[in-house]
């Protein structure tokens, strides 16, 4: 299955199985990078797009399931 590089989790960090243990045992914590953006409009446009392409997705599925 490809990996697809439409996602609604853009401005969380990506996170590994290895990092998420390692963050157990931060003791002084910030050890996850948030993805950033140069401007509040660029975040904004990037989750707008990234949701309005997922809904695509989805009625892409659904019509072609008939």
């Amino acid at each position: 299955m490809k990996e697809d590089k439409i996602r609604t989790d853009n401005l969380l960090p990506k996170r590994g199985f290895f990092t998420g243990i390692s963050s157990v045992f931060s003791v002084f914590g910030g050890t996850a990078d948030f993805n950033t953006s140069n401007t509040d409009e660029e975040a904004d446009y990037k989750a707008i797009a990234s949701d309005w392409s997922m809904i695509g997705e989805d009625f892409k599925k659904v019509l072609l399931e008939k």
